[in-house]
């Protein structure tokens, strides 16, 4: 059987996530710290009050969409859903 589709099933996996200030990243890796799928977000920062920011809803819809890519891809991958 596959390993990483093993790690999968078994829920030995680690998620990581990162708020750059071009992309978010979401990587899934077992615990050898192999990249098992991985999804990102492109965003943009605004200047406000002479601040480069993001909105909470660009943080929360962006985080969304990065994770959703991360499942889509081991969905395809590994044919099985994130739980």
């Amino acid at each position: 059987m596959n390993t990483a589709k093993q790690a999968i099933e078994d829920g030995n996996t680690f998620l990581g996530i990162e708020f750059g200030s071009t992309r978010i990243k979401a990587i899934l890796i077992d615990a050898n710290g192999n990249t098992l799928a991985q999804g990102s977000h492109e965003w943009e920062n605004r200047l406000e009050n002479h601040m480069w920011t993001y909105s909470q809803e660009d943080i929360e819809n962006g985080l969304q969409c990065c994770y959703r890519n991360l499942c889509d891809q081991v969905q395809t991958q590994y044919q099985l859903p994130i739980t």
